[in-house]
């Protein structure tokens, strides 16, 4: 995910990494059916124009985003006219200035929409992005998913090099996992293990990418990151057809512990 929008903040975070191998926070969606995501955890965003020729516009409306009342959150993405003339609606939450990490470990229970055009993803920005932009936040991303490779976990890493470029440890290098089955067809696990020296990518607690601290030109991960999970739509939506969507994106869990369990 490339952001291109940043957002705004409130009063200080809840953070974790530190303090032991213990569960720091957490968020199960055990609001009730068509609530919102706790608001003392998740800023929901709104509007269009972000990353890379996205066509969805992000909305609050409870069609897009709310618990459905048995533990799960639930994006929904509609093929439909949106806000800022978007033909796609859609959400994305994120907890800048509720809930940040700093090491540690992160575990979140999904499942993935992979119908054309759906670009589902649960990745980390690093908290000083309303001031410093990206890349040069970091971001990491947990998991992505396109609908070109709807068996394909996606991990990656976006930083700076020392020219102060854009940089990234890439898909194509070790950052593709073939999970054997569709993504949108069952819940799974993703996590991602993050020290001082070394990123680990997880699926269904399987180590499946490691990123060292030495194969990165500039090291942007000792500092605060926040959380954030949407559904953008891609390029291939231009081509998808009226039976592709809705699409939906259902969460059961994010949990960030202070080590992995």
């Amino acid at each position: 995910m490339t952001p291109s929008k940043s957002a705004s903040t409130s009063s200080a975070p809840v953070s974790g990494g530190d303090d032991g191998a213990g569960l720091l926070w957490s968020d199960e969606f055990g609001g009730a059916a068509g609530a919102a995501p706790d608001p003392d955890t998740w800023i929901t965003q709104t509007g269009s124009g972000w990353g890379d020729r996205e066509m969805q516009c992000y909305t609050r409306d409870p069609r897009n985003l709310a618990t459905d009342g048995r533990g799960h959150l639930v994006i929904t993405v509609r093929r439909e006219p949106s806000c800022d003339g978007a033909g796609f609606s859609s959400a994305r939450i994120e907890t800048l200035g509720r809930r940040t990490m700093r090491y540690g470990y992160l575990e979140t229970r999904a499942v993935l929409p992979t119908g054309r055009g759906a670009f589902p993803a649960v990745w980390l920005l690093g908290s000083d992005m309303p001031a410093v932009g990206w890349p040069a936040s970091g971001e990491l991303d947990v998991v992505e998913a396109v609908s070109t490779a709807p068996t394909t976990v996606h991990t990656n890493v976006h930083g700076v090099d020392t020219a102060g470029a854009h940089w990234q440890a890439t898909w194509g290098n070790g950052g593709m996992y073939d999970a054997g089955a569709d993504l949108a067809a069952a819940f799974h696990t993703y996590g991602l293990e993050w020290t001082p020296f070394a990123l680990r990518f997880y699926f269904d607690g399987r180590l499946i990418r490691t990123v060292t601290r030495d194969q990165v030109p500039v090291w942007l991960w000792d500092r605060e990151h926040y959380v954030i999970l949407n559904v953008a739509v891609n390029s291939e939506g231009a081509s998808a057809s009226a039976a592709d969507y809705p699409q939906w994106m259902a969460v059961d869990y994010l949990r960030v512990y202070g080590a992995k369990p």
